[in-house]
This record gives structure tokens, sequence and C-alpha cells, in this order.
């Protein structure tokens, strides 16, 4: 496979660089972050603008045909930072809500329940991904670091047996290790002291 040099460039991630639809960056406080980029919200307020502004639908219409693909880009970017203005939808929302209303037969109710379907509500919660500490990688044979790293996708109980355990299986005392996922045994074990074992 040879790499296209009119798709490629070397970036540093403190200024930032799209991919798949998302804006990555470093911040200037070391912490990562990840939003829709531009060009991925140019395009989708386009689309939603097209269907907003045809005049061969009605409100009720465009509310139907608006809410997959309003819920579409919210799924897709739920893992990401979405609040403002811009990625809350607030503009465009106001905006539909005055074509709506414009309407004869509609009025302020009926167009506020129409765009309670043409922009459903998607909860999202932005990744706090960690930094990698120094010069460690998945294969430099650290599996102590790597392991504790991993506790973190965990929940309170497990995150607790594993450092109880020292990250380690019950059964053979082996370290946990990359994708590896680990569950708690039976209600007795759990209830004697969280003790863990590999899947």
């Amino acid at each position: 496979m040879n790499v296209s040099e009119k798709k490629t460039k070397l970036t540093a991630a403190t200024d930032g660089f799209d991919f798949l639809g998302w804006r990555f960056k470093v911040q200037k406080n070391g912490k990562f972050r990840s939003t829709p980029s531009v060009d991925n919200y140019k395009a989708f307020r386009k689309k939603v603008k097209a269907i907003v502004n045809n005049s061969n639908y009605g409100a009720t219409v465009k509310a139907s045909k608006l809410a997959p693909v309003i819920r579409g880009w919210r799924q897709y970017h739920k893992h990401r930072k979405m609040d403002g203005s811009r990625n809350s939808l607030y503009h465009i929302e106001s905006r539909a809500y005055t074509v709506f209303n414009r309407e004869t037969k509609q009025n302020r109710y009926t167009s506020k329940k129409l765009l309670d379907i043409a922009f459903p509500k998607v909860p999202y919660s932005e990744n706090k991904h960690i930094n990698v500490k120094g010069k460690e990688s998945p294969y430099d044979g650290d599996l102590a670091y790597w392991s504790k790293r991993n506790s973190i996708l965990y929940d309170g109980a497990t995150s607790k047996a594993l450092k109880r355990q020292n990250h380690s299986c019950n059964s053979c005392g082996l370290k946990f290790v990359g994708e590896q996922r680990v569950h708690l045994q039976s209600d007795r074990e759990y209830d004697a002291g969280y003790r863990l074992k590999k899947h």
C-alpha cells in the first residue's frame, strides 16, 4: 500500500488536524480534545438547510425528514465535545422553528412539537483521553503500566479488585494486558473479596 503525498502530511498535535469528520487537537494545558470539524459541520448544515428551505414540503414532512439526519449527526459525534451554540444546533433549530411557524396550519405550540420531533436529543459524553506516560508503548513489555491504565475502563467494584490484585489474574497470577477483558467471579467470591479472573 502506497501513502498518498497529497492526502498525507505531518503536523504537530498542538496545531490540530482533521480526520473522519473530527478535529483533533492537544490544548495548551496538555489535554487532548476532539470536536466536529468545520467541514463536517458545514456539510451537515447544508443538508439540513436544504430540507428546511424546501418549499415542496410542509412542516410535518420536514420534521420527519430532519429527524434521522439530526439524530445520525449527533450519534456520530456523541463521544466528542459538543457544548456551545454551534454543536447544540441552537441557530439551526431557531431557523427551523421560524419556518415551521410561518405555515398557516401551524402555531407556536404545534411548531414547538414538530421541532422536538425534528431535533431529537442524543446524550453525549466527551471521551477523556489520558496521555501516555513518557515513551511508553503497548509493545515495550511494561505490563504493569498498561494494566493499570486499562483499569479505568471498568466500573468501581472491578477497578478496586484490579488494584487489590495488583492488576493480576486471581487464578494464574498473570497480568491483565491489552484489550483483555476481565470479570468478577461468583457472588460468594465477590462478597469475600472482589476476586478477578480472565474472561
